[in-house]
């Protein structure tokens, strides 16, 4: 377990995955009341909780708790901190609240993807429906002292919310800005099937009209040149799908259509592949799913 404030409202939690850090990342936003964003898997909870416990926040304290999408490595352990932190609510977008009441779809999709590493989150578990409040775009939620701002930005799934606190000009970002390695500098984009370019393009565009000049990964870190990142992170999916959809002209296949990414995506070839988070092919998936239904749509 470790923690550390990377703004003057914001702090960093790192919970172990697998016994490796630097892979999921929480978010606490304190005000006079405070947020979790993206707790993590169950698995990573008891680490959440120590550090909460450790920065002195209390039942009384907490008043949300924001996935920033329902994918089970950032959401499938509410239920266990919401019973820790029983006065606490989910806030979540409207498209995904169904979901982390009655979580068996959702992870019957993540198994169709990543198999049994599900299970390596822990136990997945629905959220009391009567604790959901479901976000809205653009809202702003006061937090005594500081801000909270919810930006719905659809495209890595459609039920995707970015959040924004003014006062520090920082971005929470998820997943909306792919998968970042503070090491190297470098971001490769995160996009299983069901993927959105086009829409996580409009996304990445509302962001960067917020001139931030901070941006937090749940995969992994922060960087304090959130424009300049957030600006390559969209010429980047604008690049992947167009080998994408050239390489499905071409017949290639996905580990073909890899080789020319990496030829011409210097982040890409730098980026370290050793969680199942960084998965490439399953990235490259989400273009290839992508690009046959707009093309089975103009038939």
């Amino acid at each position: 377990m470790s923690f550390e404030s990377i703004s003057e409202h914001i702090v960093l939690i790192d919970s172990p995955f697998q016994g490796k850090p630097g892979v999921l990342g929480t978010y606490l936003i304190q005000g006079g009341t405070s947020v979790i964003v993206d707790p993590g898997p169950t698995a990573s909870i008891p680490y959440v909780e120590k550090s909460l416990h450790a920065l002195g926040v209390s039942g009384e304290d907490l008043l949300f708790i924001a996935p920033t999408h329902i994918h089970l490595d950032h959401s499938a352990g509410s239920w266990r901190l919401m019973q820790a932190y029983p006065g606490t609510r989910l806030l979540v977008h409207p498209r995904g609240s169904s979901h982390m009441k009655d979580p068996r779809k959702l992870e019957a999709g993540a198994r169709s993807l990543f198999g049994d590493a599900v299970s390596d989150y822990g136990e997945i578990r629905g959220v009391p429906a009567q604790m959901v409040d479901e976000s809205k775009d653009n809202e702003e939620i006061e937090l005594g002292d500081v801000t909270m701002k919810v930006i719905w930005t659809p495209g890595h799934s459609s039920h995707h919310q970015c959040l924004y606190v003014p006062e520090d000009r920082t971005l929470i970002l998820g997943d909306a800005g792919g998968h970042y390695d503070p090491v190297l500098d470098v971001v490769m984009p995160t996009t299983p099937p069901p993927f959105n370019p086009e829409k996580a393009v409009d996304s990445l565009d509302r962001l960067i009209s917020l001139r931030p000049e901070k941006a937090c990964y749940g995969h992994f870190g922060v960087t304090d040149n959130a424009v300049q990142r957030l600006e390559a992170h969209k010429n980047q999916i604008r690049l992947w799908s167009r080998i994408v959809g050239e390489g499905l002209d071409d017949k290639l296949t996905p580990e073909e259509i890899l080789t020319r990414i990496t030829a011409n995506d210097p982040d890409t070839a730098r980026m370290r592949n050793d969680h199942v988070e960084r998965s490439p092919m399953i990235s490259i998936m989400g273009f290839i799913r992508y690009h046959e239904w707009r093309s089975n749509a103009g038939n």
